[in-house]
């Protein structure tokens, strides 16, 4: 009867891979995680694992940096649709 639980990890790791790209997301705030330092960077020596972990780090920079991007200007088109509605609501602007 006793289920067997997924680490915490894990679950994580299925809750970002859930999140739709900014091509699908509905207009709203889209989180920008941003990427944790691998922390075998100060570890005593460097192995493999540990070039894969900064070469991965690296792109996740890359990906955050867009998501940035993207968020930004959505907030920026928010904030002029809203300007907007408001000129049309105070007839500072001629709207149909």
């Amino acid at each position: 009867m006793s289920r067997a639980r997924r680490p915490a990890a894990a679950t994580v790791i299925i809750f970002f891979s859930s999140v739709p790209s900014f091509a699908e997301a509905p207009s709203g705030f889209n989180f920008c995680a941003a990427p944790a330092r691998p922390v075998c960077i100060d570890a005593p020596e460097a192995t493999d694992a540990c070039e894969w972990e900064v070469q991965a780090f690296i792109k996740a920079v890359f990906k955050y940096r867009t998501c940035l991007d993207k968020e930004s200007e959505r907030a920026v088109r928010g904030a002029n649709d809203a300007l907007e509605a408001w000129k049309c609501r105070s007839g500072a602007l001629q709207c149909r």
